[in-house]
């Protein structure tokens, strides 16, 4: 049977939670097993897709006690959806913005990811129509409840996905995600 609830009589304002994160410098994936493995250059060139190097993934693992998710430790939250995810490009203070400086047109397509208490989910993805050079607007996928997840101790984001092309140095953006909180209705009296 479902139930339906009736939204409160006031909506609570969106839980954002930004979380920085860093794509690392590729120093290439045949330079790394060859040093870590000692494995040949011509072995690896037959084995390895030339487009592993254009594959990224970076995640930070999180507290469910930020301040920021307050408002979702309530006895009355019954879901939190995600309403909308965007990455956003921080730019190096260390080296100044021109020829070499990697912004987030680097990426080509990725996905969002939640993971606590050995489960993982999707929650939302972009493919190169939604990239642009200092933000990418993520579509969501499904409107999964994802209280579950924020209230486990700890929970990690992860951003992966591919390249348009070789990063020559690292990439740092911010996933900032907005959560939409549902309550139980209050009894009347």
């Amino acid at each position: 049977m479902n139930r339906t609830y009736a939204p409160t009589q006031h909506p609570l304002p969106p839980v954002v939670l930004g979380v920085d994160l860093t794509i690392a410098h590729n120093e290439g994936l045949r330079r790394s097993l060859r040093s870590a493995f000692g494995v040949s250059t011509r072995a690896i060139n037959l084995r390895i897709d030339p487009g592993m190097d254009l594959i990224f993934l970076c995640e930070a693992t999180l507290s469910s006690s930020l301040p920021c998710l307050a408002a979702i430790t309530a006895s009355n939250v019954m879901a939190v959806r995600l309403r909308e995810a965007q990455l956003t490009w921080n730019p190096d203070p260390d080296h100044a913005i021109g020829r070499g400086t990697p912004t987030l047109g680097a990426l080509e397509s990725g996905s969002c990811f939640l993971m606590a208490n050995s489960r993982k989910v999707p929650i939302a993805s972009f493919s190169p129509r939604n990239v642009h050079p200092t933000h990418v607007d993520m579509e969501l996928q499904g409107q999964l409840n994802l209280l579950e997840f924020l209230r486990a101790d700890n929970f990690t984001v992860e951003v992966s996905g591919t390249n348009r092309r070789r990063l020559t140095r690292p990439l740092t953006f911010s996933v900032v995600l907005s959560f939409e909180i549902q309550q139980t209705p209050k009894a009347h009296a």
